[in-house]
């Protein structure tokens, strides 16, 4: 976070002031010594960014594979040195992350479905984006950042802040891997787009609900549907939009013919 002298336009009028603007800077990630990728990021909670885009990426499965893991914030480098031999994936896909997000494979097969246990009630995702919100301090400062949470479903277990969203979900993963909080089963949060690759990570994560302050894509919800993830869009004011698996937040009381109704509508838009 830096200040920033600018011009406002307020009232009618001009005024000179200060503000803070969110920091956004290169790190690039080597690995035994090889040049892996470079992001675009927030340098706050970098080392958890490292560990989240190697473990969503499938260069490590487990953390006790990182023999060593440094980051040098003035020249903008992370080196990581594995317990295994490494050779960097030679096929990369741009993302449709804010910053130019980068991936070696969006494989969108292979996760195992998510059982229908968990249960959220409808006043439950307010509150929980009212709680990110509420830890989110360098957007309430700057506003041109993005926060993510994992939860689990009463109060926030971990916040991070990132000008990308995915460098966000990075870092909530990274986290996780280091504290040695279980993901699974519990409830992923955003104030970004939920693209297919965020949906990707969620489904990395076995997080079977994914909230966000604002929509879903056509390829995120495919794969929600399949996947068995609830995507909840829109998330603010006093509604949101379920646009899979809605019987998570549907009342006891609602008959099984409506719900079976209500299943089949969004199955087949």
């Amino acid at each position: 976070m830096s200040i920033h002298r600018i011009v406002r336009y307020r009232g009618g009028s001009y005024e000179t002031v200060e503000i803070p603007v969110v920091g956004e800077h290169p790190l690039t990630i080597f690995v035994n010594g090889r040049e892996l990728a470079t992001l675009m990021c927030t340098p706050v909670k970098l080392d958890c960014l490292v560990l989240g885009f190697l473990s969503f990426e499938g260069i490590i499965q487990e953390l006790d594979e990182v023999n060593s893991l440094e980051v040098f914030t003035e020249e903008a480098v992370a080196d990581v040195r594995l317990t295994k031999a490494f050779t960097p994936p030679s096929h990369r896909i741009l993302t449709s992350g804010c910053t130019g997000g980068i991936t070696f494979g969006m494989p969108m097969e292979g996760f195992k479905a998510f059982p229908e246990e968990a249960i959220l009630r409808p006043e439950q995702p307010f509150d929980l984006m009212k709680q990110l919100y509420a830890a989110a301090h360098l957007y309430r400062e700057s506003r041109g950042i993005h926060a993510a949470a994992l939860s689990d479903g009463k109060s926030l277990l971990l916040v991070a802040e990132d000008v990308g969203r995915h460098n966000a979900l990075d870092k909530i993963h990274g986290e996780a891997l280091q504290q040695g909080i279980t993901t699974a089963g519990n409830i992923l949060l955003s104030t970004g787009r939920i693209s297919s690759e965020m949906l990707r990570k969620g489904a990395h994560m076995r997080t079977p609900i994914v909230i966000s302050r604002t929509s879903p894509t056509s390829l995120a919800i495919a794969a929600a549907k399949r996947f068995g993830i609830t995507v909840i869009g829109y998330c603010r004011g006093e509604g949101f939009n379920v646009y899979s698996h809605p019987e998570r937040l549907l009342p006891q009381r609602v008959a099984t013919s409506r719900l079976s109704h209500i299943q089949q509508l969004i199955a087949n838009s």
